[in-house]
C-alpha cells in the first residue's frame, strides 16, 4: 500500500549526495543534474504529500574568501527570473546544524562554472557566494507550488580553481561517476591529474561535512512543523523513475 505520510523533496545532482540524503526517512530524493531534474521535481512537488523542497549537496565557490568545506545556508537563490528567498524558519534550523555555517546568496546555473574569471565576474555581478546547478530550478518550482524551500550547500570547489575537462567528463547525467570518461579525458590532457586529485580530496572533505549536517538535521530535515516519517515507506526519484520500497 502506498505511503500517505508527508515527505520532503531533497534535490541533489550527484549520486553520493543522494546516498547521504537517503539517511532521512522523510525524504524523497531527486538525483539529476541541471535542467534534467525539472520533470522529476515537477512530479514530486505536485504530490499532495510533499511538504517542502530542499536543494542539498556541494557547490562551487564564487567568493575567493570561502574555503573548501564552508557550510552555506541560502538566504535566497539568484535565478534567471530574479531572486527567490528561502523559508526563514527552515533556514534558521539549517544554520543550527553547524556552528560554522553562514547565510549566503547562492546562484543557480544551468552549467558548471569552470573558469576562475567567470566565477569572479559572477560574484561581482550577482553577489552570490557559491553556485550549483539545481537550486534555481528547485526554488522556482517550489515558489510556484507555494511550498517551503531551503538550500544547504557545502563548498567543494574554491573560486580560484579552474575545473579541468576530466572532472566534467567524470559524471553521467544522473550523477553517477563515469571513470571511463575521466580516463579518456586524462589521456588527452595528462597534466590535469594533479588538479583532479585536488578536486577529489576537496570533494571528500565536503562529503564528510554533508554527512554530519544530515545527521544533525534528522528525519524532518529541519523543516518546522513537519512530523518525522516513521520507518515505513521511502519514496525515491532516481533519474526519471519513481521508485517505492521499504527503507
Amino acid at each position: 500500500m502506498p505511503s500517505t505520510r508527508p515527505f520532503i523533496l531533497v534535490v541533489v545532482g550527484l549520486a553520493f549526495e543522494a546516498r547521504i540524503a537517503r539517511a532521512s526517512k522523510g525524504a524523497t530524493v531527486c538525483c539529476r543534474r541541471g535542467s534534467e531534474a525539472e520533470a522529476a521535481m515537477e512530479r514530486a512537488l505536485h504530490d499532495p504529500r510533499c511538504r517542502g523542497a530542499i536543494s542539498f549537496g556541494i557547490a562551487g565557490g564564487l567568493d575567493h574568501r570561502l574555503r573548501t568545506g564552508t557550510h552555506l545556508v541560502a538566504s535566497e537563490i539568484a535565478t534567471p527570473k530574479g531572486p527567490v528567498p528561502t523559508d526563514a524558519r527552515w533556514s534558521q534550523r539549517l544554520m543550527q546544524a553547524s556552528s560554522r555555517s553562514r547565510r549566503a546568496r547562492i546562484l543557480g546555473a544551468d552549467r558548471v562554472i569552470i573558469d576562475p574569471e567567470d566565477k569572479r565576474e559572477l560574484f561581482e555581478t550577482t553577489g552570490a557566494l557559491a553556485v550549483d546547478t539545481e537550486s534555481h530550478i528547485t526554488a522556482l518550482i517550489a515558489r510556484d507550488r507555494g511550498l517551503p524551500f531551503a538550500c544547504l550547500r557545502i563548498v567543494a570547489d574554491p573560486a580560484h580553481r579552474r575545473v579541468p575537462e576530466a572532472a566534467l567528463c567524470g559524471l553521467h547525467p544522473d550523477g553517477r561517476a563515469n571513470p571511463l570518461g575521466v580516463m579518456r579525458a586524462l589521456m588527452r590532457r595528462p597534466h590535469d591529474v594533479p588538479v583532479l586529485l585536488s578536486i577529489a580530496r576537496d570533494t571528500w572533505l565536503a562529503r564528510r561535512s554533508l554527512s554530519r549536517a544530515m545527521a544533525m538535521l534528522g528525519d524532518d530535515l529541519g523543516l518546522p512543523g513537519l512530523e518525522a516519517a516513521a520507518p515505513a515507506q521511502v519514496i525515491e526519484i532516481v533519474g526519471d523513475e519513481l521508485l517505492a520500497g521499504a527503507p
